[in-house]
């Protein structure tokens, strides 16, 4: 079984520092998503869209500059026939063409904290926005760290799946000769070639979950021929049972779901104190000069004018409008307060699920040595058992059976390990970059 045995060296002699810092070409595919993944593009522009939105709102406090031009035709008009130095003479109070243009100015002198609260609404609505980019920046990377390392465990799979098709074969070989001596029978050469085709398909399936693997890191990368190292392979991630308490004070800190929802949290205060500012009164400035026509004696003469003036809005009644508005806000608030209480029981739960994991899969593991040390022994012997003609055809499959299942196994829950120190990184909030 030297290719059993070339695997069994390839997994010992794992590097384990890649489980302290993750391998270049992992690093670079990271970044590709990092810089290609559409979702992540349409959040930075909701993003820049949202620093937009918070320049609207400052500009609240800018004066408010129009040009205004109006022209207008009456008739009929005011008149009047009144006596002038002794002469009935008609006066015209209003022309018929009616020319009004001019330079208006407005600017809110004060409004009781309303534009305060527009801004502070958008700046938080950033905040969200940016998190949000954080929290899929995040969860990109443990994705692409997950279908890299995937990618590595079929690879891996498929080498000991090639020892099992080769193993096949070289019986295959063994009991057509036996047959050709009379030594052995038409169904063990055609058990053989039976246990041959299942090994084959296997690898099929292999192969097929491989190519599924990298078509979705092309799809987060972007890259459609994604440079995968040896490293890959090399998956014996260093994570042990941790302390819930301590880990889960680490994680509430700093999970970036936990800092999703209390960033909703601040969301739905700051609608509430702009809900509350709403109804307020509303103190401005108005001003305009230019030109018109219409002043007597001369009404059809272009004047320079100005006009000047403060204008107080008070909110009197609105159909409770506002009470209502402030009502919604109030249960939003609730709602996002149960949200972060909710995120801190899923992460607890997480973490406690976690480690249930990593303890069950390590102790697996540590009996799984004894097993593939018994399974590899066991073929040795079947092996020799068949070169002397004394093993049944059912004898060797078994013991050809318990090697690959033995070497799967350990293989699985390795890479179930490095699966479970990547979640656990992500629930501490922890980057891969």
């Amino acid at each position: 079984m030297k290719p059993f045995s070339l695997f069994l060296l390839l997994t010992l002699t794992t590097v384990t520092a890649g489980a302290q810092s993750i391998p270049d070409d992992l690093r670079g595919l990271i970044n590709q998503a990092n810089t290609n993944f559409p979702r992540l593009k349409e959040q930075e522009q909701q993003l820049r869209a949202g620093e937009v939105h918070v320049d609207i709102a400052r500009s609240a406090y800018q004066p408010n500059i129009t040009g205004n031009g109006t022209y207008q035709y009456v008739t009929p008009v005011a008149k009047a026939t009144l006596p002038v130095n002794g002469k009935d003479q008609t006066i015209q109070f209003q022309p018929n063409h009616n020319i009004n243009a001019n330079i208006g100015l407005g600017q809110t002198l004060y409004d009781f904290g309303r534009t305060d609260a527009s801004i502070k609404q958008a700046v938080d609505q950033v905040q969200l926005l940016r998190r949000n980019l954080e929290l899929t920046r995040q969860n990109l990377g443990y994705q692409v760290a997950a279908a890299y390392y995937g990618i590595g465990f079929l690879q891996k799979s498929m080498v000991v799946q090639d020892s099992v098709i080769k193993v096949a074969q070289g019986n295959i070989q063994i009991f057509a000769n036996r047959l050709q001596n009379g030594e052995a029978l038409q169904y063990d050469l055609l058990t053989q070639q039976v246990r041959l085709k299942t090994a084959q398909n296997r690898k099929i399936d292999l192969q097929n979950n491989l190519e599924r693997q990298r078509a979705l890191l092309t799809y987060l990368t972007g890259d459609p021929n994604p440079a995968i190292s040896p490293a890959a392979a090399q998956f014996e991630a260093q994570v042990q049972p941790f302390t819930l308490e301590g880990s889960l004070q680490t994680a509430q800190s700093s999970n970036k779901e936990v800092q999703l929802a209390q960033d909703r949290v601040r969301v739905a205060q700051t609608d509430l104190l702009a809900n509350d500012r709403s109804g307020r009164p509303n103190l401005s400035f108005s001003g305009s000069a230019g030109y018109r026509n219409g002043y007597l004696p001369e009404i059809g003469t272009l004047k320079f004018n100005v006009a000047a003036g403060v204008n107080l809005t008070v909110p009197i009644y609105s159909g409770k409008r506002y009470s209502l508005q402030n009502q919604a806000a109030r249960l939003n608030l609730d709602a996002s307060r149960y949200a972060v209480e909710n995120a801190n029981a899923q992460l607890r739960q997480s973490l406690e699920q976690l480690n249930a994991d990593i303890r069950s899969n390590q102790q697996r593991l540590q009996n799984l040595e004894t097993q593939v040390l018994q399974a590899r022994k066991a073929l040795e012997i079947a092996q020799i058992r068949l070169r002397s003609g004394v093993i049944t055809p059912v004898e060797l499959q078994s013991a050809e059976t318990g090697v690959e299942e033995a070497e799967l196994a350990r293989l699985n829950y390795q890479y179930q390990l490095l699966l479970n120190h990547l979640e656990y990184k992500r629930l501490l909030g922890e980057n891969l970059l």
